[in-house]
């Protein structure tokens, strides 16, 4: 019902009748919005078969998709297998989780502050607890300087 497709024939139903031929109307109608279709929307250049694992190029090739001679690059992730690859011996990785579980620790700490343990010892649940808060927004900061992509723009 909110189609593009319905809704052009919806609002143009009652034109239909007006042009000469009739279908020639709605033959038009058709191309323009599969005109629409493909500027808008455009074709995919690659598809993934994960089953085979196999990354297949769709274009032509003898025409002017590719030319002879240049390059063709192409920037892929990769699941990472954790009986593979060690992906829990992260520096990153282990900085954040500590700076979490340092966050929480002083959070559970602030509802005893004051409270003096044996031996005379007190804990700043609150000095923790802001602490870690700083370090996690520079380890937040880290990480979007050192690996996140540049924002993209659209010109036109």
């Amino acid at each position: 019902m909110f189609d593009v497709k319905y809704q052009l024939m919806l609002n143009s139903l009652g034109d239909f009748m007006q042009f000469a031929g009739g279908m020639s109307y709605y033959y038009q109608l058709e191309q323009y919005l599969d005109f629409l279709d493909r500027i808008l929307e455009g074709q995919p250049i690659t598809t993934f078969s994960r089953n085979q694992g196999r990354l297949y190029l769709h274009g032509n090739f003898e025409d002017k998709d590719v030319l002879k001679d240049e390059y063709l690059i192409i920037e892929c992730l990769q699941l990472a297998d954790e009986n593979t690859y060690n992906i829990w011996n992260d520096i990153f990785l282990k900085d954040y989780t500590t700076q979490l579980i340092k966050q929480q620790w002083g959070a559970n700490l602030i509802k005893f502050e004051g409270m003096q343990l044996p031996g005379g010892v007190m804990l700043n649940g609150r000095q923790i607890f802001d602490d870690a808060t700083q370090d996690i927004e520079r380890l937040r900061e880290k990480i979007r300087m050192d690996h996140e992509l540049p924002i993209d723009f659209f010109m036109g």
